[in-house]
């Protein structure tokens, strides 16, 4: 059984993912001209990780509708697996950045200006 596009309800985490990696390329810019390369590159990777959990978050999406279908118990087993798995890759991933980036404050602010566009990028839901 193939999940498409058209079986799953994905244009909101479409429309998020689209609006986060507008924010994030417009803000390193923006990072690269007042601040330079190197807190450009951890302001990066930094909205990077928020939009690996966005993407997570949407292949968790196709894979509860493929493999879970209409049974409630079986999606949220997989909404768990999905939070758990969002927080593990938040964790190793700050902890790569923190080992190999300096200026680890543009790496918070970066995923948290990214992050940011989770909480507000939906309001149009009803």
């Amino acid at each position: 059984m193939k999940v498409s596009e058209g079986l799953v309800q994905s244009d909101p985490i479409n429309r998020l993912l689209k609006l986060q990696l507008t924010t994030l390329i417009v803000t390193v810019l923006i990072v690269f001209f007042l601040q330079g390369k190197l807190a450009s590159i951890a302001y990066l990777y930094g909205g990077s990780i928020a939009l690996a959990n966005t993407f997570l978050q949407k292949w968790h999406l196709f894979v509860a509708a493929k493999y879970a279908g209409a049974d409630a118990g079986k999606n949220l087993g997989r909404a768990y697996r999905c939070v758990a798995e969002r927080w593990a890759l938040t964790i190793v991933m700050f902890a790569i950045g923190y080992s190999v980036l300096t200026p680890a404050l543009m790496l918070i602010v970066g995923f948290i200006v990214v992050q940011i566009v989770v909480l507000f990028g939906n309001l149009k839901r009803a």
